[in-house]
């Protein structure tokens, strides 16, 4: 699955022109096994929860999932549209289980399964998780 992201102008970058960045969805490997992890997390604050992302692994996936106009073309992106970007990777994170099941019109889980998936898993708990980054 691929997904566009429109830009809010046409950039021209290494003699290639586009107003559009295509990005295909990570993969497992890309998010366990190279350690990225989840470009965001939710930390409670006195007013609520807040979302804090991390630039940085924002960073570290578009260097793998951007297919067209290709990574080294986005570096001039105006911060409108760098956000632009922020947001379709942190939305890869945010498709629930019921959502892409909806989509596909069946689940190869069984239903006693199903139910556990959609738990959020908790950051920072007795998982040894610190509530940082891993690098």
């Amino acid at each position: 699955m691929t997904t566009p992201v429109p830009l809010s102008r046409k950039y021209k970058a290494h003699d290639k022109t586009f107003n559009e960045v295509v990005l295909r969805l990570p993969t497992y490997k890309e998010i366990f096994m190279d350690g990225l992890g989840k470009p965001f997390e939710f930390q409670m604050t006195a007013s609520g929860p807040i979302q804090v992302t991390y630039p940085e692994v924002i960073d570290g996936y578009l260097q793998q999932i951007v297919i067209e106009p290709g990574y080294e073309y986005i570096a001039g992106l105006e911060p409108p549209d760098a956000m632009a970007l922020e947001r379709a990777v942190c939305d890869f994170f945010r498709i629930s289980t019921a959502s892409k099941r909806s989509r596909t019109g069946s689940s190869s889980r069984p239903a006693s399964t199903q139910k556990s998936s959609k738990m959020p898993r908790r950051q920072g708990s007795s998982t040894g998780e610190s509530g940082t980054p891993s690098t």
